[in-house]
């Protein structure tokens, strides 16, 4: 778990994201968390399912790298967005960011602090060089905002999107 100053984020297990896609009110219940409805609707659905199928084929000690880590809201008391990596640190120390939060919750910067707090936990680690995230849609301005108020840098751009990167100091 890490705290912040306004967040708690919660690195989900296989069993809990397999819990929340069958019904997040079981989810919710397991945590004592309430959690917003759309959680892993979407576009999130199809991104949980390929988390837990690499979380299956790796050593649980990797899972905190693969895992969605649930962002609540300490003071609504609320589970309202997911943060996470695509995996572990490759050969050059470099993993791939992904987020989302209720639309409810978005510009309120709960995804900013959140994304904040993944990128010290990352880095926290010594195999963990640079965080990237890649193709993001050219019209999604505020996943970009978040981007650049963590201090990632635009490193390519085409018509499929931008992609950005931040490396340890």
């Amino acid at each position: 778990m890490i705290k912040t100053e306004r967040l708690t984020l919660i690195p989900l297990t296989p069993q809990q994201l397999e819990s929340g896609l069958e019904s997040i009110k079981s989810l919710a219940t397991d945590l004592n968390i309430p959690i917003v409805e759309d959680l892993m609707s979407g576009v999130a659905e199809r991104a949980v399912r390929m988390k837990i199928e690499k979380m299956r084929s790796v050593s649980a000690s990797l899972h905190p790298w693969f895992t969605y880590w649930l962002v609540v809201i300490d003071c609504e008391h609320i589970g309202a967005g997911m943060v996470g990596f695509k995996g572990n640190p490759d050969e050059n120390g470099e993993v791939e960011i992904g987020y989302g939060i209720n639309s409810i919750y978005q510009s309120r910067g709960y995804m900013s602090e959140a994304v904040k707090a993944l990128i010290h936990w990352a880095f926290s680690h010594p195999e963990c060089k640079a965080i990237n995230a890649t193709d993001v849609r050219p019209d999604n301005y505020p996943s970009q905002k978040v981007l650049v108020k963590c201090g990632f840098t635009e490193v390519k751009a085409d018509g499929t999107g931008i992609s950005y990167q931040l490396r340890k100091e």
